[in-house]
């Protein structure tokens, strides 16, 4: 088999012919496309400053879809009343998973006594506990065939090489339909659909707001 060519659950999906065709496509068409596939599709959020954006446009064009959100139990009141002023108003199907600690046992596990100085050793270790195990436990409960999600390429050096379709070898296909989106096009967006900004919030998984906590980086094509 092409290494461009993979299969889940019986359907193969060529991502270099994939990506030719997304590459200058709306999201519009990417997510129309995901779910034109009729198999179990995926959405996720972290309730950011402009996820509105893609909540919005994922639950018109797939109401019923379930919208994954990993509450890390490190998210500030204002963005958890952020997060359900907008599951309010989109009518999400939110579903979410939380680690199997306390944020302050999570720190404990960790030697740490706060969010601030964390060494990256403790940050990989914390993004390990309130991050990608509750994803993945998610994932082996819900068994998506597409994950949609709204990263985008401005937004580290990391998402400034990928494309817009990827594989996951968790099992899925990756989709980002507004990877090659620019801030201006999101906000033009939100302004258009009345969408709401969210909170501007602190992960304490990330040194800073332009690296990554492990999520998008951690599986990738198999060789």
């Amino acid at each position: 088999m092409s290494s461009a060519l993979f299969a889940a659950k019986h359907v193969a999906w060529n991502i270099e012919a994939l990506n030719e065709t997304f590459q200058s496509a709306s999201p519009e068409t990417i997510v129309r496309w995901a779910l034109a596939q009729n198999l179990k599709v995926l959405t996720s959020t972290s309730f950011a400053t402009q996820s509105a954006a893609m909540l919005h446009l994922v639950n018109k064009l797939g109401p019923s879809l379930p919208t994954l959100w990993i509450d890390t139990g490190f998210a500030p009141a204002s963005t958890r009343e952020f997060s359900r002023r907008l599951v309010e108003r989109l009518n999400l199907n939110l579903v979410t998973y939380r680690p199997k600690l306390t944020p302050l046992l999570c720190l404990q596990t960790i030697g740490a006594a706060n969010i601030e100085d964390l060494s990256e050793e403790q940050r990989v270790q914390l993004a390990d506990m309130v991050k990608i195990e509750p994803f993945e436990r998610a994932l082996n409960a819900l068994r998506p065939h597409i994950w949609i999600t709204g990263i985008r390429a401005e937004e580290t050096a990391f998402r400034a090489k990928l494309r817009p379709a990827s594989w996951d070898d968790r099992g899925m296909l990756k989709l980002a339909p507004f990877l090659n989106s620019s801030e201006a096009d999101i906000e033009e967006y939100m302004t258009e659909h009345e969408l709401p900004s969210g909170p501007v919030s602190i992960d304490p998984t990330k040194a800073a707001p332009h690296l990554e906590c492990g999520l998008h980086t951690r599986r990738g094509a198999p060789e």
